[in-house]
């Protein structure tokens, strides 16, 4: 492989930071899939990491090379991720509703539909983790379709409501013993809130409402 001339390396390093500061719109289906699910796992796995280390301090090295404790925060990461990606996918059909409204029509039933349908598909994308093994998500994706249900024909969600439901997922299988963690929840929940808060802001600011309510649409 040929090394680039020097001169190039200008124009590639101001492209990398170019894509990191404004990463492109987020307007096709495939897209938009991509985000829910990578920002899903990433809060996931960010809040129940940063609880468990703080909550032991100098002794989390020691508590991560543990295999009873690392199966406990597979078994948190996973539910907390099936969680995040359930109210992701409610902000979402709140962000994009006002266009599928626009648009007129049945066109905000099929984006919604579209969008209920992206969970399971998802879901399904990954491994079943070992401690679902002959269960499946079955139990997620019912809550889930409820839940969305009656978002879908409510106002528009707020990640200061939605966020309830994955914090308290989160919080409910911390792989840290309740006595130690009872005084929390509210912790949890602010990490929690925190964070989706701001994948919120990212979705909005990021969105193309009107290519993505056609691509969904059309599915």
């Amino acid at each position: 492989m040929s090394i680039p001339a020097l001169t190039d390396w200008p124009r590639r390093a101001w492209i990398t930071l170019r894509t990191y500061w404004t990463p492109p719109p987020l307007a096709t289906t495939e897209a938009l899939r991509a985000f829910l699910s990578e920002r899903a796992a990433f809060l996931a796995q960010k809040v129940a990491i940063d609880y468990c280390r703080g909550k032991t301090g100098s002794f989390s090295h020691s508590l991560f090379k543990e295999k009873p404790f690392r199966d406990a925060l597979e078994v948190c990461r996973w539910e907390s991720f099936a969680a995040t990606l359930a109210d992701l996918l409610i902000l979402a059909e709140g962000v994009l509703r006002p266009r599928a409204q626009i648009e007129g029509g049945d066109s905000a039933k099929r984006v919604a539909d579209a969008l209920a349908a992206m969970y399971p598909s998802i879901l399904a994308d990954y491994p079943l983790p070992t401690h679902r093994a002959g269960k499946d998500w079955s139990d997620v994706e019912a809550e889930f379709a409820i839940r969305f249900a009656a978002a879908r024909n409510a106002a528009s969600g707020e990640p200061a409501r939605v966020a309830r439901h994955s914090a308290g997922r989160l919080f409910a299988t911390l792989p840290i013993h309740t006595s130690m963690r009872e005084l929390d929840e509210e912790i949890v929940h602010g990490a929690v809130l925190f964070r989706m808060v701001a994948i919120h802001q990212e979705l909005t600011r990021r969105a193309d409402p009107p290519a993505l309510v056609r691509a969904l649409a059309a599915r």
